[in-house]
């Protein structure tokens, strides 16, 4: 197994088999968007939770303190606590899912890059870093822990 510039390549499945150059540039956009949509993906998993996080704090809810201060800026906070979701929440099943594209995807990259196909490799990591570039700027977390495919 080595690098190759090679424009002949069967790709995931015997169905996805190029032959041409216009064959490789093609596979080559639809792996750009295979990366980029894994980087989205991740970011767009963090988001979920993030959000599903954030709903689980505290809310204040402003009450005056009595009718005849009601003009005044005084007011009582009360906490409202919500309910952690359980095993089997709506948010859980939709990140189980997400997460199901997310790893299937990176390992798809991963066989790609396995072709050792110079062009394919690229196609790769520029996807991956255009993916990081529109949605890793804001990225909360230091260190990802559900990071699955580099």
């Amino acid at each position: 197994m080595t690098f190759h510039f090679g424009c002949i390549e069967k790709i995931l499945f015997d169905s996805w088999s190029i032959s041409s150059t216009d064959g490789l540039i093609g596979s080559m956009v639809g792996i750009f968007f295979l990366a980029l949509v894994y980087e989205g993906l991740k970011y767009f998993r963090e988001y979920l939770f993030w959000k599903t996080y954030n709903s689980l704090q505290y809310s204040s809810v402003q009450m005056p303190i009595d009718k005849s201060l009601s003009d005044c800026n005084r007011v009582v906070q009360e906490v409202v606590h919500r309910q952690p979701p359980s095993i089997f929440s709506i948010n859980h099943a939709i990140q189980t899912l997400l997460h199901i594209v997310q790893i299937t995807l990176s390992y798809f990259l991963m066989l790609i890059f396995m072709t050792y196909n110079v062009w394919l490799c690229i196609a790769v990591v520029l996807g991956a870093a255009v993916g990081y570039f529109l949605f890793g700027w804001k990225k909360s977390v230091v260190v990802d822990v559900t990071e699955h495919c580099h």
